[in-house]
Order: C-alpha cells, then sequence, then structure tokens
C-alpha cells in the first residue's frame, strides 16, 4: 500500500479492518484501533479463533467463506472501560484486480448516536407529559385546596373529638402529601433551563456525600477519584447536585439504611461529534464524526440486594416505584438531568451483589479545551 493509500484509510473518520480469506488481519486503521480498544485485534492475527468472543468476530469470520455479505449489521461488544458499545458496520469483499482475496468491514461506534436519540425521544415524551401534568394539576388542585381549607376548618371545631380530630389529621396529611405529588410531577414536565458554568465535579461529589452522611449516619460512604488531573466540568451545579443526590438516595432505600456506598470517579475517552440541542440553550449533545472528546465518568455502586430483572428496564420510567412511600420520580428526574448535559445514565445490577449507577457526561470547557 502506498503512502498516500494508507493516509488516507489512516484518516478515515470510521473503522475499517481488512482481512484476508484465510483470517489474517491485514490491515486495521488507528481510529479502528480505538474503537476496538474493549477486545483489542493487531495486525497479522487471526480472526478465526476469537469467533466465539462475540458478535462482532463471528460475523467476520462466517463472512470469509461467504457468497453474499450482508451490507448492513449492528452488534453489541465489551466496551474499553466495560461498558456495553453499540457498533454497526458495513462489509464490502477486498479484491486485488478481479480476484476475492478477503472482505473489508467499515465499522462506527453507535452508542452516543443511541443516546443521542434516547435524548430526543425522552423530551419528545416529557413534552406530551408535560401538556397533560398542567391540565391535570390545574383540575386537582381547586378541589385539594377545598378539602384542605375544610380540614383545617374542621380542625378547628373539633377540639374535644380525638377521634375525628385523629382522621381530620389524616386528611390535611394526604392533602399535602397529593400537592408534593403535584409540585413534583410539574418539576420533572417542566423544560430543563440549565445554568451552565464550570464546576469542579470533585468538590460538588464530596458537599453531596457529606450531607448524606449527616443524614444517614448508619450507612458508610466512600469517594474514590482514580483521575488526578483537572475535573472542571461545564454543568449546572445545582441539577447535578440534585440528580447525584437523587442517586445516592436510592442507593440508601436500597440498603435500607444500614449498608456500603462507594462512589468513584474516572475518565474516559469516545469518538463523538458535537450536535446542538437547541437554540435558547447551548447544550451539545455527542454524535458520531471521529471526532475523540473526554467523558466524565461517575460511578456509584451499593450493596444492597440488586434490582430484580423484570423491573431493571422500567426504573427510569416516570412515576415508576417500589417503595410504598415513594413517588417514582427521583431516578427519571436524575436521567432527565443527565441527558440534558449531553451525558447518560446507565445501570448495573445483580441481584444479591447490589446495583451500580454510572453517569457519564462529557468534560467540555468555555475555553474551547
Amino acid at each position: 500500500m502506498g503512502q498516500i493509500e494508507s493516509a488516507i484509510l489512516s484518516s478515515f473518520r470510521a473503522g475499517i479492518l481488512a482481512i484476508r480469506s484465510d483470517g489474517t488481519v491485514s490491515f486495521i486503521n488507528p481510529i479502528g484501533v480505538k474503537i476496538l480498544e474493549g477486545c483489542s485485534i493487531r495486525e497479522g492475527e487471526n480472526i478465526h479463533p476469537r469467533a466465539g468472543e462475540n458478535v462482532f468476530f463471528r460475523s467476520l469470520s462466517e463472512a470469509l467463506s461467504m457468497s453474499y455479505l450482508p451490507t448492513r449489521v449492528e452488534t453489541e461488544l465489551p466496551g474499553p472501560d466495560g461498558e456495553r458499545q453499540n457498533l454497526g458496520f458495513t462489509l464490502s469483499e477486498l479484491k486485488e484486480g478481479e480476484n476475492r482475496v478477503g472482505i473489508c468491514a467499515f465499522f462506527k461506534d453507535l452508542t452516543h448516536v443511541e443516546m443521542t436519540e434516547e435524548s430526543e425521544n425522552l423530551k419528545e415524551r416529557l413534552l406530551m407529559l408535560g401538556q397533560m401534568a398542567a391540565g391535570l394539576a390545574h383540575e386537582i388542585r381547586n378541589p385539594i385546596a377545598s378539602i384542605g381549607v375544610h380540614a383545617s376548618f374542621l380542625k378547628t371545631h373539633l377540639s374535644g373529638n380525638e377521634k375525628l380530630l385523629s382522621s381530620v389529621g389524616m386528611m390535611a396529611r394526604e392533602v399535602e402529601k397529593v400537592e408534593y405529588i403535584i409540585r413534583e410531577c410539574l418539576n420533572f414536565v417542566r423544560p430543563t433551563e440549565l445554568g451552565i458554568r464550570s464546576v469542579r465535579v470533585d468538590t460538588l461529589l464530596d458537599g453531596v456525600v457529606a450531607r448524606m452522611v449527616t443524614l444517614h449516619p448508619g450507612m458508610k460512604f466512600s469517594v474514590q477519584k482514580s483521575s488526578s488531573g483537572d475535573l472542571s466540568v461545564d454543568v449546572d451545579a445545582a441539577l447535578l447536585e440534585q440528580a447525584l443526590t437523587n442517586i445516592l438516595a436510592n442507593a440508601v432505600d436500597a440498603c435500607q439504611g444500614k449498608g456500603t456506598v462507594t462512589v468513584s470517579l474516572k475518565t474516559s475517552r469516545h469518538f463523538t461529534e458535537s450536535v446542538r440541542l437547541n437554540r435558547q440553550v447551548k447544550i451539545l449533545l455527542p454524535g458520531q464524526s471521529g471526532k475523540e472528546e473526554q467523558f466524565l465518568r461517575i460511578h456509584i455502586r451499593d450493596d444492597g440486594p440488586g434490582i430484580p430483572p423484570e423491573i431493571q428496564d422500567r426504573i427510569f420510567a416516570p412515576f415508576f416505584t417500589t417503595k410504598k412511600t415513594g413517588t417514582g420520580i427521583g431516578l427519571s428526574m436524575a436521567q432527565k438531568i443527565v441527558h440534558a448535559h449531553g451525558g447518560v445514565l446507565d445501570m448495573d445490577s445483580e441481584i444479591g451483589k447490589g446495583t451500580e449507577f454510572i453517569i457519564k457526561i462529557p468534560m467540555r470547557h468555555t475555553d474551547g479545551r
């Protein structure tokens, strides 16, 4: 291969992998090496012995003997940081003259493309939910307010009847609970307005954990910072603090107030592009272009009982809760806040071993770094 051809392939904004008919990898460009960092493969290595590792390698191995190559395939791979990675790839024949001497795969990391689509879908759902919630809140608040007024009136005229006073007190508490749920519902569906500034996330996290230690003396909290560099990120400090508090409170509930929560800060790099979310709020969402960008990852792990597999796909759904007194807003609000920052909130849980939530947000800075 000439220098010009090699330079073109090396600068291509997608992974390129060429495999000879016997399974030997003859070429992989630098972006391809980076995308496949979690299951690295090198030039000169044979693909066949690795066919059992994942769908990507199995598809490549099987494609070598196919007369008709699939044009578009998507699969899930282990990422470089142990996270799930979505890969999309196309296959074509590798020829020398008229002879087929192998195959060539062109592939991209679609993880952040899917994240962007998920964020847009969430925004559309919230818009519809917000319109419905505003109407319901108006219709519910008037009769609830009337019930509250009459409960207060009755309370002042039943000073000698303890049994009725107890019932009226219960009515007043239930009215307050409904008012709280209405406020939380409206806060959740209201569009997120971000006040972006540079924030030291490690310092912010220390403050959140310190408050949780005070509120929950039966819990053990530890913070691990594996990154020694600058952990400043452009975020809305109050909203990120709320998201962290909601997730930590969920961990405390899972442990029933007597367990251990470990919070760790890490950084990782991914290939993304900047996609403007809207004109009013200058927030950028990650997409896919081959540009490498640094992300901050916050891992929050508890040693609770874990989340049953049958409900894991519903834990971020608004108003879904397994608690008797919960509203089901905490985790969905945390997800909304993380998505508004162009990030992703992921979860990994195993029965008997606890649950881990992973926040990943881009480390962008207003000075262009």
